[in-house]
């Protein structure tokens, strides 16, 4: 049982790891663009337009990954995600070209869709089918984000080159692999998954399709919801609250610390089974719909009750809402676990890239 708990460990430890250097490469473009620009010989718009190149490798790479992770060795996919994520942070300071660049960063959207395939169903085998671990990855995400704008200010400060923010992750990565080489994941998850995660999936295709549609459209629209307040809450308030424009843009720190506050209110309330998550599930949405409902009727604009119905929309949209999606919708057919996931996140970043 010891030997046991320690692999479940080391396992988790690996990838919580990986997805702090996630939250890396997610916004470590957009903090060193102007350093990338002069490398890349090229002026802001071409050096942004990289960027992209995630959701690309993304798009390309979950509905296979999703469908090798159910088929192949999910410890042999997270050495490769480690490995290409390696690649991308190795050696994109080491670029002369924005194609080059491209390339790469098409590699870290693969990497990452390697990553989501494997950890998803395995922190939901690891915690016998609560969704406390998949929960922690946003968690493990927003670290990585906070963490990396400190390094780069540290190098700034004494005026180190730019390109150690990118090989500072390797050591994060290095750590990942050793601690998933001495962790034990079975080659096959889909048996010990369907021992440990209830099987809520049946016969009948119809009642498959419909729930098959329901989590997706799910998927869709919580993604469609969070990203359109983020890219609106401030101007919306801006233009027809008229709020100030510092006034407006603490409404976004409200959103990010409902954020946090969700991911630890999750975390303990599906560690610790006190509500069902299907039943957590309904009521943070409920909350969510709620929230948006205070925000959007206060006719006064009244500073502090849409200061709370932000927050709360945080706390409920953005609290681990889409990893309890995901968690039910893999209970739904266990056997299919990492296809599942696959698809789930391929619409979610479709969608993404169109709303950008």
């Amino acid at each position: 049982m010891k030997i046991k708990n320690l692999n479940s460990i080391q396992t988790q430890i690996s990838i919580y790891l990986i997805y702090i250097v996630q939250g890396f490469a997610l916004i470590i473009l957009a903090q060193t663009i102007v350093s990338l620009t002069h490398i890349w010989q090229t002026n802001l718009a071409g050096a942004t337009s990289v960027v992209s190149a995630i959701g690309i490798g993304k798009l390309i790479a979950y509905p296979l990954l999703g469908e090798l992770a159910d088929h192949i060795s999910r410890k042999r996919l997270l050495f490769s995600a480690i490995c290409t994520y390696a690649c991308f942070f190795a050696f994109i300071p080491l670029t002369m070209a924005v194609w080059q660049g491209m390339i790469l960063t098409t590699l870290a959207g693969i990497a990452n869709a390697e990553l989501d395939a494997v950890a998803y169903p395995t922190l939901l085998q690891v915690h016998h089918g609560k969704s406390s671990g998949n929960v922690l990855i946003k968690a493990m995400i927003s670290l990585g984000e906070g963490v990396l704008p400190l390094i780069i200010l540290l190098l700034d400060d004494r005026r180190l080159w730019f390109g150690w923010a990118f090989w500072s992750a390797i050591i994060l990565l290095i750590g990942a692999a050793i601690s998933l080489w001495y962790s034990k994941i079975p080659n096959h998850l889909m048996d010990a998954t369907h021992e440990q995660m209830p099987d809520t999936s049946t016969n009948n295709n119809e009642h498959w399709y419909l729930m098959n549609a329901i989590f997706l459209s799910y998927g869709f629209f919580a993604m469609w919801l969070m990203v359109h307040f983020t890219q609106w809450v401030t101007q919306y308030f801006e233009t027809i609250g008229h709020y100030s424009s510092m006034h407006a843009h603490l409404l976004m720190t409200s959103y990010s610390i409902g954020s946090v506050i969700g991911v630890i209110t999750v975390f303990l309330l599906t560690n610790r089974q006190v509500l069902s998550e299907k039943l957590l599930l309904i009521v943070m949405n409920l909350v969510s719909f709620f929230s948006l409902i205070i925000i959007l009727v206060d006719q006064n604009q009244s500073s502090m009750i849409v200061t709370i119905g932000v927050t709360l929309f945080g706390i409920s949209a953005a609290g681990g809402a889409l990893q309890l999606g995901i968690g039910q919708y893999i209970a739904q057919k266990p056997a299919a676990s990492g296809r599942l996931t696959g698809w789930y996140f391929f619409q979610v970043v479709w969608l993404s890239l169109l709303c950008h």
